[in-house]
């Protein structure tokens, strides 16, 4: 009976390891309030992160690392580009005065406490927007944290949906910023 109890709880054990993940970034941007910016915009977006390639682990153990699909800062810039093009801004670098937008991904964490199982899930983020213009800067922080109790480690699909909508939500609050639109404007 004992062999068999210990037989069951290694087949448990052995379930509970997570395997590796690649997710696709394609956050959902609007930009609305930057629409009559009327200002050619540079767009310069980098991953300042120590490892760029990394988004995190799956678990506490450090197993299941989860990375990305494309660099980080190309996933990024081409779901901003698209999104100020979609209100007509002009995004080519003229001579001409223009407004120099860097966005910087300062952090962008996924983790799970738990070192026993996956039941509990964190996504942190934070971003540095600069804005130039001839003499004159503006550069604001902003970040976004997710967290959520789970029963099973979650899927590669609602890892990458989860990612989505809080980098949805940290760059739509970023862009939409009322100073940051002034700014712009």
């Amino acid at each position: 009976m004992k062999f068999g109890l210990v037989f069951i709880g290694i087949a448990l054990l052995a379930g509970c390891a997570v395997g590796p993940q690649t997710l696709k970034v394609e956050p959902v941007l609007n930009f609305e309030q930057l629409n009559g910016v009327s200002v050619p915009i540079e767009l310069v977006v980098s991953d300042k992160r120590e490892n760029t390639d990394l988004l995190g682990y799956r678990n506490a153990k450090n197993q299941g690392p989860i990375s990305f699909e494309e660099s980080l800062a190309k996933s990024i810039g081409q779901s901003l580009q698209n999104a100020m093009l979609a209100q007509n801004i002009d995004m080519e670098k003229r001579p001409e005065p223009l407004s120099k937008l860097e966005v910087e991904i300062v952090k962008l964490r996924y983790f799970s406490p738990d070192e026993s199982w996956v039941s509990h899930i964190e996504l942190e983020g934070e971003i540095v927007v600069k804005i130039t213009r001839g003499a004159a800067n503006l550069t604001k922080r902003f970040a976004a944290n997710r967290a959520q109790d789970v029963a099973t480690a979650p899927t590669q699909e609602f890892n990458q949906n989860y990612l989505n909508a809080m980098l949805s939500e940290l760059f739509n609050k970023a862009l939409n910023d009322k100073e940051i639109v002034n700014f712009l404007k």
